[in-house]
């Protein structure tokens, strides 16, 4: 059986490549509703039970390549530094951690380790289970959280080393965009 064959193959038959699709998906038709559907205003209809609904939706986005930086800064915005940091610093937490578990479902399903002899030398001596990789490729915007999230389940990173360097990493941005919520907030 030829190679591009395999992999059509193992597609098909991942469930990761379905999960994807459903988080795509879900992820469009959130941002359909959210054009419709104002934060401020859900908050000010379901008081701190919005928590319930914007935290999963933040989760959702998050886990999507659509942008969940402006949930971080609703969060300023809405709930100011201290909780909306706590709040944004949850939501892409947990959206790492689901990422990271598709990653390493993606490394049983597409037979990872037979592959890696076919990966770029250059590639296999970026050290995916390092600290600092783990943390600093978090700071990269757009697509550093997801990089640093299902790339290390791919490589089979130590799960209780991914916990706290997830942790770690993802706390500055939290702040960050939380910070400049609650600035615009500020500065109105």
């Amino acid at each position: 059986m030829s190679s591009p064959r395999r992999f059509s193959t193992r597609l098909i038959r991942s469930p990761v490549f379905y999960t994807i699709l459903v988080i795509l998906v879900a992820g469009w038709f959130t941002m359909q509703w959210l054009a419709e559907n104002d934060i401020e205003q859900i908050r000010q209809t379901y008081g701190l039970n919005a928590v319930a609904i914007l935290l999963p939706t933040h989760v959702l986005m998050a886990l999507t390549p659509f942008p969940s930086d402006l949930f971080s800064i609703a969060n300023g915005a809405l709930y100011g530094v201290t909780i909306g940091t706590g709040l944004s610093w949850i939501g892409w937490y947990i959206a790492a951690l689901i990422q990271f578990g598709l990653g390493r479902r993606a490394r049983k399903d597409f037979d990872l380790e037979q592959e890696v002899n076919r990966i770029p030398s250059w590639l296999r001596g970026v050290p995916v289970e390092h600290p600092l990789y783990l943390i600093g490729i978090r700071q990269v915007p757009w697509l550093g959280m997801h990089i640093g999230s299902f790339v290390p389940g791919a490589a089979g990173v130590n799960w209780r080393r991914f916990l706290w360097c997830s942790a770690i990493g993802t706390f500055p941005g939290s702040l960050l965009m939380t910070a400049i919520g609650a600035g615009i907030v500020h500065w109105s």
